[in-house]
């Protein structure tokens, strides 16, 4: 975890049990190129990244698109674009239409037709400008929703 992530978690507006748990950016290749957690990780963050594009992908190869699951009281949602899958793990009281405003809000951050210029794309999501902004959103997110951990 940076410094940033620490500020955020130690931040005096969000509780200790934050509504959004943990954000990650997945390739659909199952590598995490960004991850982020607000609460003591039991999870393997490779393992689960390699979960999310499984689950992704069993999905399409049904016909469909897989936007939320919950697993051990988590409730995740997913949102894909490209080559990459945003899975947003929030606190079970936050409401879905909360959750996938979360994450719509990351998608419009993220500048796609660059990552045309990126020889590695995923080197995309570990620029300064991009966590800055990410930070910020999940920042206020977290104060937002604060009062549903209560």
């Amino acid at each position: 975890m940076n410094a940033k992530s620490s500020t955020i978690r130690n931040h005096p507006d969000i509780p200790s049990k934050p509504p959004l748990l943990r954000f990650t950016i997945v390739d659909l290749s199952g590598l995490a190129v960004f991850h982020r957690a607000y609460i003591t990780e039991v999870m393997d963050e490779l393992l689960f990244s390699g979960f999310s594009a499984a689950m992704i992908a069993f999905s399409r190869e049904l016909g469909s698109e897989l936007y939320s699951i919950q697993m051990e009281g988590i409730n995740y949602y997913f949102r894909t674009k490209e080559d990459f899958i945003l899975v947003v793990g929030m606190y079970p009281r936050v409401r879905p239409s909360s959750a996938k405003r979360f994450l719509r809000l990351v998608y419009e951050i993220v500048h796609w037709e660059e990552l045309d210029g990126y020889l590695n794309k995923a080197i995309y999501f570990q620029t300064e400008e991009f966590i800055e902004k990410l930070e910020q959103i999940i920042l206020e997110f977290q104060i937002k929703f604060k009062h549903l951990i209560g």
